[in-house]
């Protein structure tokens, strides 16, 4: 074999929620028949010689013989997943004269999983690699059909989908049917949502419990519910994201791309719509938390962004994974440090947690059910730090219903005007029109109650003389820290925004301290 041949290609890789620009190069040399692959690949990239052999021969094409040669650049970066057999075998065609890529279309970089008789399979990430991509001047991408939804919210990039690897080298040579270019503009329009079950109007007798998650969703307040098992705690919190606002557009990119990333969204779905609630065991371990791993991965907290994170059983939480919860609450954001890569996760989340006052969980209940000694119920406290408990705004002691509340006839006249569900979320929407109002006035981003940094806060939340007084007052009485101080200012504006007053009075203080007050055993603050 006297003919050397040489073709390089376009690609991405992940790092964490972010691509980043590899080309391919394959070289086809004398020598006896081999297929090598460089450039710091795991496992399934080394594998990929073997998909990529027969995807070549199920489609109709020739594997040339000789030493064929990849090698994927930068070299120094580690590189994962299937989503560099398209563009390796397109490479190893157009190396061996068996696929010629058109001379004046712009460049061209593709992803996708290749099979055994040449189809082209989704991959994770679609979101991510596009938007690299674009920032690197690509403007045309080849990758798998079912990536066409996702890829039609970025705009600048000509995305064409592929069923097959002849389909693919047909593109690449610069064949393309308008037809499919405007078939995957259809697909990305989404029917309208349906109206949801009013969630909150099945839940009997816990009318505290609604108005503590209501303050916290309007707010994005940490919220913790204590109480009895079987007094609703789960119910009321998995209600929470039945009365949040949907997602902006500009939010839905976001959180799609960290799902895209992650590798855990249907990969013909399109872009989210619906804010996350993440439902996650008691035996979650930090790094399923936070996220990491030899490649990094975005944790539950990422998942969460811009929506809700649930922990349900928080005393039965290992200390070291509730450890790992303090940085993301007060930043927003995971910071993740190896030998090999520094990483940053976005964590902008809504923290709800439930836990039993006790072992036996009958602390709070009337008629001293609960058989648990002092030391005991400490030693049940004591699993959730202090740093931890000083970050909940919200406290909220339950008990559970009788059951004359819990059969009682529902009132005929609300079923047939707006559900509760409805109107605690119009509340709701008003209060963060009124907080991004606020918050727009000085130029600031971020303008949730909850987490908004002022250096003035009774000037900014427009609390009276008379209620800051009082607050003060409250504080010092109570022993409260700086944090739980501020905390309660704000918990106080929230309420303040829902009954839509311009300025914070002193009830707005007496019952944001309601949700911050002692709770009735052996002097145990929380």
């Amino acid at each position: 074999m006297k003919k050397m041949n040489y073709h390089r290609t376009l690609s991405c890789a992940m790092t964490g929620l972010n691509g980043v620009l590899v080309e391919i190069e394959v070289s086809v040399l004398p020598g006896l028949p081999s297929f090598e692959i460089s450039g710091r690949g795991d496992s399934a990239i080394r594998e990929s010689r073997d998909r990529v052999r027969a995807a070549i021969r199920h489609s109709g094409y020739l594997f040339p013989k000789g030493r064929v040669v990849a090698s994927y650049a930068p070299a120094s970066l580690p590189k994962q997943g299937s989503a560099f057999d398209l563009p390796l075998a397109l490479a190893v065609l157009a190396s061996s004269d068996q696929a010629v890529p058109s001379g004046d279309a712009p460049m061209t970089a593709s992803f996708g999983e290749l099979s055994l008789n040449g189809r082209v399979k989704p991959v994770s990430g679609v979101l991510g690699r596009l938007f690299s991509l674009r920032e690197e001047g690509i403007r045309h991408v080849i990758g798998p059909t079912e990536g066409e939804r996702e890829a039609s919210s970025v705009k600048s990039i000509r995305y064409e989908g592929v069923e097959t690897l002849r389909q693919a080298v047909l593109r690449y040579s610069g064949i393309s049917p308008e037809s499919r270019a405007k078939q995957g503009m259809v697909m990305s329009e989404e029917k309208s949502e349906e109206n949801t079950p009013d969630v909150l109007g099945l839940i009997r007798g816990q009318t505290e419990g609604i108005r503590a998650c209501t303050i916290a969703a309007a707010g994005w307040h940490p919220i913790l519910l204590m109480g009895a098992p079987g007094c609703g705690k789960t119910t009321l919190a998995t209600a929470i994201p039945s009365i949040l606002p949907p997602l902006s557009e500009e939010e839905s990119v976001e959180v799609s791309r960290i799902y895209s990333a992650a590798g855990i969204c249907s990969f013909s779905g399109g872009l989210m719509k619906r804010r996350p609630f993440r439902y996650t065991h008691h035996t979650v371990t930090p790094a399923a938390l936070i996220g990491g791993g030899l490649f990094p991965k975005p944790g539950e907290c990422t998942l969460a962004h811009r929506g809700v994170l649930f922990l349900d059983e928080l005393t039965e939480v290992s200390p070291r994974t509730l450890d790992a919860l303090r940085e993301p609450l007060e930043t927003g954001e995971v910071r993740l440090s190896r030998a090999d890569w520094n990483m940053v996760f976005p964590a902008e989340f809504l923290f709800v947690a439930a836990c039993n006052p006790c072992r036996c969980g009958y602390l709070l209940e009337p008629h001293g059910r609960c058989q648990c000694d002092d030391m005991s119920v400490r030693r049940h406290l004591s699993r959730i730090n202090g740093p931890l408990f000083d970050r909940f705004d919200l406290i909220v002691p339950m008990t559970r219903v009788d059951t004359r509340t819990l059969l009682a006839v529902p009132d005929k006249r609300r079923e047939r005007g707006r559900s509760l569900t409805q109107k605690t979320g119009e509340q709701v929407v008003s209060a963060w029109q009124s907080q991004k109002k606020r918050a727009s006035a000085r130029g600031m981003s971020a303008f949730h109650n909850g987490s908004v940094q002022v250096s003035d806060p009774e000037k900014y939340f427009s609390i009276s003389a008379e209620a800051m007084r009082f607050a003060g007052e409250i504080a010092d009485q109570s022993l409260f820290s700086v944090r739980s101080f501020l905390s309660l200012l704000r918990i106080a504006r929230t309420i303040a925004d829902i009954e839509k007053n311009e300025q914070v009075s002193r009830g707005d203080i007496a019952e944001a301290y309601h949700f911050k007050a002692r709770l009735p055993f052996s002097d145990t603050r929380i």
